[in-house]
């Protein structure tokens, strides 16, 4: 009976191990549906906000060792839309982001500092390292983000929230002058991913 006894537990403990093993592998997320940016310029007259929901792209995750995170997430120029059709083409005209020209803005994700490693279904806060690029130009970017990895809600899956700020000038976005007090210098752009 001892003996029984002691497979039992032995064979109880391997299966309490898969999770923790899956859960410790290095993969690769798709993002997927379910994600989306929005953006928000705030500028003294007015304050515009707009969205896309057609955000794609892959992050490379080991859980026990975040410093190796890597991933490319993109968004097409010319999804983006702020509610107002006239300003979304002046938006994506070659005054503005010029979609004909630099149809895609990417972030290039480089390294995270903060939390080195995810808990399964525990919200870490980290701050994500990588480069932005918008409008034929590429800067260094951090965005502060917080990021679970669900292990309980079907399919283990990642859900990213993350915040930082693009300077229009600074990617060759000249704001003209007849229309400063209404569009900011600096947007703030919030991304939220669920990668699978």
């Amino acid at each position: 009976m001892t003996r029984f006894r002691a497979l039992r537990s032995l064979l109880v403990l391997s299966l309490l191990a898969i999770p923790v093993v899956a859960y410790a592998q290095a993969r690769t997320f798709t993002v997927g549906s379910g994600s989306r940016i929005s953006f928000t310029s705030a500028a003294p007259l007015e304050t515009i906000n707009g969205t896309s929901s057609r955000v794609s792209g892959t992050l490379s995750v080991n859980p026990s060792n975040l410093s190796s995170v890597s991933g490319r997430i993109e968004v097409p120029v010319s999804s983006l839309d702020t509610g107002v059709d006239l300003r979304d083409e002046h938006l994506h005209g070659s005054g503005w982001l010029d979609a004909a020209r630099f149809p895609t803005a990417v972030f290039e994700i480089t390294g995270v500092e903060g939390a080195t490693a995810l808990q399964p279904d525990v919200e870490a806060r980290v701050t994500v390292v990588g480069r932005f690029t918008l409008h034929g130009q590429t800067r260094p970017v951090r965005a502060e983000t917080r990021v679970k990895l669900v292990t309980t809600e079907g399919p283990q899956h990642l859900r990213v929230r993350s915040r930082f700020t693009v300077n229009l000038p600074s990617y060759g976005v000249t704001v003209p002058a007849l229309v400063r007090a209404k569009v900011s210098d600096n947007i703030t752009v919030n991304v939220t991913l669920r990668a699978n």
